[in-house]
């Protein structure tokens, strides 16, 4: 599961990249996640706190079922997605490329990740939606004392 949650951030950042221009103001940040994700809570940090949480044993078992659920859509669609990459990637290959082909191909490849990224942010909903106010807030204090990933830990 911890790969699948890994997807999400990648998938999800790459779509952050790619998202046009709305106007003006500042310009946008790439090479981060997207600023939703901070409205949500990845299974390891709950699993991390869930004594500093208070989590039930209802609500534990809630988010373990959301997550086999979700690795069960997962696992299918990975399978669609690694046949129909292999399938552009051999088009693409070609030293001509029947390009009608070749960005039908594509678009069957990025219909799949989306479907991926849009079944990992169910998952993170899901298990937002079984939190309390009061656990929620609680993640996200003992979130922002964490040291951030690849980085230096925070000051003293």
């Amino acid at each position: 599961m911890t790969r699948s949650i890994g997807w999400l951030i990648l998938l999800l950042c790459s779509s952050a990249a790619m998202a046009p221009a709305q106007g003006p103001g500042p310009p946008p940040k790439f090479g981060g996640p997207p600023a939703f994700l901070d409205q949500l809570f990845v299974p390891e940090l709950i699993m991390r706190y869930q004594d500093d949480i208070s989590l039930t044993d209802e609500q534990r078992v809630a988010i373990t079922k959301a997550m086999t659920d979700t690795q069960t859509q997962l696992v299918d669609l990975q399978w669609q997605y690694e046949k129909a990459s292999k399938k552009l990637t051999d088009t693409l290959g070609g030293t001509q490329i029947d390009e009608a082909a070749a960005l039908a191909e594509a678009d069957r490849v990025m219909n799949l990740e989306l479907q991926m990224k849009r079944t990992h942010l169910a998952l993170l909903i899901r298990i937002k939606q079984v939190l309390t106010p009061e656990q929620q807030a609680k993640l996200r204090a003992l979130r922002a004392k964490e040291p951030p990933r690849g980085g230096p830990p925070p000051p003293h």
